[in-house]
């Protein structure tokens, strides 16, 4: 049996700031339909545990299309960084404090070997979503409170409990990531998840976060996205793909 169920007509809305939050985000995991949509400061996005329910569930919110992976929403970068195959970051990379420079945006590491794939790797890498504030304290809390539950077979192995991310939109929509809140309601509403964590947007820009793929003597960028010049402002240009 699916877990669709027919619609309704209101969603249970929060502050990302709201004391009730972390309650109502463990409240939203231990559910039998355990994703929830959040507000990140450039787009909203879905948030479900790393399980294989996790992923049935965004599966089902998105409507997937064949072939796409889902990325993490980085609690400790420690056990983000510690799924990194030896000598898959730049050297001037390698150490999980000074992945920080990254907030922002997604970082992809290789974490298997080039045929692996799941749910949430694709050729053997997977990619996390750095971000500071409220945000990261909510991912924090929901990582620790995954740790009991993890299933390394989505992580290539590693004991990884960061919760699933992705962008709150139907896979494939012409009309591309939802940037605004009357969209976002509608998509709740429609795709019925019960929980809406809002946070202030971004005045730097709307999007989806850009993607920065970490090489071993290089970063190849695999989506621009808002906040992509400071970020890379923040890093020697030699280690660019294409730079001269």
């Amino acid at each position: 049996m699916g877990l669709e169920k027919p619609g309704h007509d209101s969603v249970r809305e929060l502050l990302i700031t709201d004391p009730a939050v972390l309650d109502a985000a463990a409240e939203a995991f231990a559910s039998p339909r355990p994703v929830f949509l959040l507000q990140l400061p450039t787009v909203f996005a879905l948030v479900a545990p790393p399980s294989a329910l996790g992923v049935r569930c965004l599966d089902e919110a998105k409507q997937r299309l064949p072939e796409k992976t889902y990325g993490s929403a980085v609690g400790a970068a420690e056990a983000f960084h510690a799924m990194a195959l030896p000598t898959a970051l730049p050297e001037l990379l390698d150490a999980a404090a000074k992945l920080e420079i990254f907030q922002g945006a997604f970082v992809r590491i290789a974490i298997g070997q080039a045929q692996e794939a799941s749910p949430t790797v694709h050729g053997g890498t997977h990619q996390g979503l750095l971000l500071g504030g409220p945000h990261r304290e909510l991912f924090v809390a929901l990582e620790r409170s995954c740790l009991g539950t993890i299933e390394p077979t989505l992580f290539c192995g590693h004991s990884y409990a960061a919760p699933l991310c992705t962008s709150a939109n139907l896979s494939g929509d012409p009309l591309g990531s939802i940037t605004t809140w009357p969209r976002a309601r509608a998509f709740a509403l429609e795709r019925n998840i019960d929980l809406v964590v809002r946070a202030e947007a971004s005045a730097s820009g709307s999007g989806s976060y850009p993607i920065f793929n970490l090489l071993r003597n290089r970063i190849r960028i695999e989506r621009h996205g808002p906040l992509e010049a400071e970020i890379r402002a923040r890093l020697p240009t030699h280690l660019f793909e294409g730079a001269r």
